[in-house]
């Protein structure tokens, strides 16, 4: 069997069953291992304090205050929404004063 030389570094001479030698191997895993521990911690955008929760841009604890101020908000719209089709009682003093 002729020796072959690796295909990536072009240097080295592989075993029998090997693809690529065991010098290019090891630096492959490497760089692997350092890819996934340099994987950069994102942090949160409004405290800075707490890491972002994966796919927001907020932490958890920023993300249920924000959740939390848009229900209020919601609820206060619904509230303004009701005294706008409801008249008010001074008004409605006023209307009966008038007819008398």
């Amino acid at each position: 069997m002729a020796l072959r030389k690796c295909p990536k570094c072009e240097l080295n001479y592989l075993k029998p069953g090997e693809t690529i030698c065991h010098v290019c191997a090891s630096a492959m895993k490497r760089r692997k291992t350092a890819a996934v521990e340099e994987e950069e911690v994102v942090m949160c955008s409004n405290c800075g304090e707490a890491p972002a929760v994966k796919g927001h841009d907020l932490c958890e604890e920023c993300l249920r205050e924000q959740k939390r101020e848009a229900e209020l908000e919601l609820m206060a719209d619904k509230l303004r929404a009701d005294e706008a089709d409801m008249p008010i009682e001074e008004d409605i003093d006023e209307e009966d004063s008038d007819e008398e």
